[in-house]
């Protein structure tokens, strides 16, 4: 989560040099988004605006790109959350993995980690058209039938 409350430059950092160094192989990061129902809630007044997090977000997505070239790197819904094109500028920046949300509709209200999550009112087979068209805007293709490995983990696993 990027942005929480005293959360600083220095543990970002120091975040996107852990994952190096422990050698992930897939991460998602997006904006801390307060909500209502968690103790962090009582101290949202030490957040950033909800804007500089967004940017700060895009930013980390495109510093562990930078630095891990192989690595799995999500689009979080919590990106959409704050902009309706989020995720795609998360993908623009170096961002290659997007989850479809295919909870269906009936329990989705009940898997709120934050207000204003996008899609809650899709069921998963709306998801499907959604996810290619934002892609699509993102000057992206999904690569359906392919597993989702990413190349980190395939080099490791065959050395």
């Amino acid at each position: 989560m990027i942005g929480l409350p005293f959360q600083t430059m220095g543990d970002l950092a120091n975040d996107l040099l852990f994952f190096q160094q422990f050698g992930i192989d897939m991460v998602g990061m997006g904006p801390y988004i307060e909500h209502s129902g968690t103790p962090l809630y009582q101290i949202r007044h030490a957040l950033l605006p909800l804007q500089k997090r967004f940017e700060l977000s895009l930013k980390m997505i495109a510093s562990l790109r930078i630095l891990m070239k192989d690595i799995n790197i999500a689009a979080t819904t919590a990106l959409q959350s704050i902009d309706p094109m989020g995720r795609e500028k998360g993908i623009v920046v170096g961002a290659n993995v997007i989850m479809p949300n295919i909870t269906p509709g009936l329990y989705r209200n009940d898997y709120l980690l934050y207000e204003n999550k996008p899609c809650t009112d899709e069921e998963p087979d709306q998801c499907k058209g959604c996810l290619d068209a934002r892609i699509a805007l993102a000057d992206g293709e999904i690569a359906y039938g392919e597993w989702g490995d990413s190349i980190h983990y395939n080099t490791r696993k065959n050395k």
